[in-house]
């Protein structure tokens, strides 16, 4: 190689370094993969359909059908998506992560078996998808930030941006939640949408950070039969 070449090389091998934020990771994946894991902190698993627990690392891929599953304490996944969407995943949560290219619309689904994610989703086109969802619950995502809880009683959606459709799977009622406000989707079917409570409010917005900002939140929430339940996130530093 001569030694322009070398220079140049060099130069552009600078230039990349110098510009984190211009990636060419996302774009480049195969066209199978749906997601990369960003980030694990410390006890996080992934699974491949027909295949053993694994312990996830990060710059992993994720194809459809792809479990992710975090442990206790302060345990914590960060899953990005080719579209740049983000979800970051708490401890004591389980996921798989669906995704399907039809023409140039990429169709996506988190379904949450248990536990809490934050999310930061990038705005769709008019024929893409972007859905949460768990055994009670579909939330259609076009362009939003906040959080999801889904436990066996009841699932909680917390919006800070944007506006979500959120139906019941038991019923097929709906409700439209919009910014600071929080829908709640009970087993037996109903549903519902209120103003968030500060704590919901803290949880959401923390939900649509990709890094964290070392916080304590825990606040009290309440089943369909008025029983009081309590819920405590410790974010890492």
């Amino acid at each position: 190689m001569k030694k322009l070449d070398v220079r140049l090389a060099v130069v552009a091998l600078a230039l990349c370094a110098a510009l984190p934020s211009f990636s060419l990771t996302l774009p480049m994946l195969p066209e199978a993969t749906v997601a990369v894991v960003t980030k694990v902190i410390p006890d996080v698993s992934r699974k491949e359909s027909g295949k053993d627990w694994l312990a996830a690392k990060r710059g992993e891929t994720l194809s459809s059908g792809d479990r992710v599953k975090t442990g206790n304490g302060k345990s914590l996944a960060v899953i990005k998506f080719k579209d740049n969407s983000f979800v970051k995943v708490r401890e004591n949560s389980d996921l798989t992560i669906t995704g399907e290219v039809k023409g140039s619309d990429f169709m996506k689904d988190v379904f949450l078996q248990k536990g809490v994610i934050g999310f930061s989703v990038q705005k769709q086109k008019k024929d893409e998808q972007f859905r949460f969802t768990s055994p009670t619950s579909v939330a259609s995502i076009r362009g939003t930030g906040g959080a999801f809880i889904t436990s066996t009683s009841a699932d909680t959606l917390i919006v800070s941006e944007g506006n979500v459709h959120f139906t019941n799977s038991v019923s097929g009622q709906s409700v439209d939640v919009p910014a600071g406000f929080t829908g709640l989707s009970f087993a037996d079917g109903t549903i519902q949408v209120r103003a968030s409570t500060a704590a919901e409010k803290a949880l959401g917005l923390e939900g649509m950070k990709a890094t964290e900002q070392g916080n304590k939140l825990e606040f009290d929430l309440r089943d369909n039969q008025g029983n009081p339940k309590k819920l405590k996130i410790e974010f890492n530093e």
